[in-house]
């Protein structure tokens, strides 16, 4: 991620952390219509990846949403128990 893009304040990384849940859902929604190896047919050629990798992707921005999101929380630690 650019640097000018990074979330700077703790709302900002509560907004980063709710765009990319909204992001993992719309990828996991289309897995679920489409399959895992289906891809979009409306981007050109060079910009198409599958659903499957199209997620993967996604649960990673998520995945570095959560972490900030843990820091704003005073929450180092996953949550589960």
């Amino acid at each position: 991620m650019k640097d000018e893009y990074k979330p700077k304040t703790d709302l900002q990384k509560v907004a980063y952390l709710v765009e990319e849940c909204g992001e993992v859902l719309a990828a996991a929604g289309k897995t679920l219509r489409w399959g895992l190896d289906s891809c979009n047919p409306e981007l050109p050629p060079e910009e198409r990846e599958t659903n499957r990798d199209w997620l993967r992707r996604e649960l990673v921005d998520l995945e570095r949403a959560i972490g900030l999101a843990r820091e704003v929380l005073d929450a180092p630690e996953p949550f589960l128990t």
